[in-house]
């Protein structure tokens, strides 16, 4: 990107009244009942509050689900308690504060309005009568997770709640990197889409609050995916190029070494180790919900494939082990294998039907039967059952189960 360009958008994202520091609540009587300090507390614990809850202009003008014409903000990490701040107006101990990102509509009027406007927040909570500081009323019990919870700007603010600070540019940059860029537009776009279905009354209320619920799980599994496996995009800044080189270079680092793998081990044993080893790569890849269906149909393909080869040498190892030779019955079960529900090969599931057929087999066909000893009429005949049969192949095969 050239250099004139990078610098006039870092100078519009930089721009002052980006981010604020928002007092959501102080400890005392608030309009709705009491506030105490260790209330507020749990409130932070129970992330009452969390990152991405929306910061609305006015305040329950909209029965309390929010418009996309009046979302300024919202909260840029989990509120947390500060039990040893002490408000220069008021004396009052304690408060719940966060840091809140604006939408660049609205970051001119809310700097310039920081020291007129308040905060108020919107919560469910458990209420009981009772007193406090010398008096009667309600008493606020427990602030409960919602997710319409919000903090509001308004012209008078609820129980202390209020701009704090106008933080400037230097935090923002700190703040600016590819995957926090990509949540917060991720939110944006499908509240707004929700919001105008609720308007148009092709969603209900309750519709509306599950869908809100919904998005709220799969930014965390987002985060916590892209955390995992592209760590680097919350790292990296939003207009910094990416290098991929650099990230294939770590992926060779990390690929194991096929001869060190099959170094020392029998070549069935090995090639089925190997195997089973690629099975939870391939399984995880095509159970993933973020991978592409052209993606996921090849993970698919590539894991059939996989499990056909398993299931042939399987039965190849089996039936040369009981010196077994029946081409059409090894073909049978090599194409009949069970599978998991994750579409992988059921390795133990195998074994024992390839042993119960093997059994069958050298069954029908007299084993345990001597022959051409001495007289027909005088032969003692120990034929061995289906059961013994099985096991002995089991044991030969070297599939038996441990203590057999």
């Amino acid at each position: 990107m050239p250099k004139q360009i990078r610098e006039a958008l870092e100078n519009a994202l930089t721009k002052k009244g980006k981010l604020l520091e928002i007092t959501l609540i102080t400890p005392g009587w608030g309009s709705s009942g009491y506030y105490s300090a260790d209330i507020l507390e749990q409130a932070a614990k129970d992330r009452v509050f969390p990152r991405l809850t929306q910061q609305h202009i006015d305040h329950e003008k909209d029965g309390g689900v929010g418009s996309v014409s009046t979302l300024a903000a919202y909260l840029n990490e989990d509120a947390r308690w500060e039990p040893d701040w002490l408000d220069p107006k008021t004396g009052v101990k304690g408060r719940l504060v966060a840091e809140s990102r604006v939408s660049p509509k609205w970051q001119d009027d809310l700097a310039f309005l920081a020291e007129a406007l308040g905060t108020s927040i919107a919560a469910p909570a458990e209420i009981g009568m009772g007193e406090a500081e010398g008096r009667q009323g309600r008493i606020i019990e427990k602030l409960l997770p919602g997710p319409l919870n919000r903090v509001d700007f308004v012209t008078v603010a609820g129980r202390g709640g209020r701009i704090s600070e106008v933080l400037e540019s230097a935090k923002v940059e700190e703040a600016r990197n590819v995957g926090m860029w990509l949540e917060a537009r991720m939110h944006l776009m499908f509240t707004s889409i929700s919001d105008e279905m609720f308007g148009d009354g092709r969603l209900t209320r309750s519709e509306r609050i599950t869908l809100s619920a919904a998005l709220g799980q799969a930014l965390t599994s987002f985060t916590a995916t892209v955390e995992a496996e592209a760590p680097q995009l919350f790292e990296r800044d939003l207009w910094e190029d990416p290098t991929p080189a650099a990230e294939e270079s770590a992926a060779a680092s990390s690929s194991p070494n096929p001869a060190e793998v099959t170094e020392g081990k029998e070549p069935i044993v090995g090639q089925i180790q190997i195997e089973e080893s690629v099975h939870a790569t391939l399984v995880a890849d095509a159970s993933r919900a973020t991978v592409l269906e052209g993606e996921k149909s090849t993970a698919l393909e590539a894991l059939k494939s996989t499990n056909d080869e398993s299931a042939a040498a399987l039965v190849a190892s089996a039936f040369e082990s009981a010196g077994v030779t029946a081409p059409k019955t090894a073909a049978r079960l090599s194409a009949g294998y069970p599978v998991k529900e994750n579409g992988a090969l059921n390795v133990e599931q195998f074994k024992q039907d390839i042993a119960e057929a093997v059994a069958e087999f050298q069954v029908a066909n007299g084993a345990g039967t001597p022959r051409g000893v001495g007289d027909v009429q005088e032969q003692t005949k120990v034929v061995m059952t289906k059961e013994d049969a099985e096991a002995k192949i089991l044991k030969i095969a070297g599939f038996a189960p441990k203590g057999a």
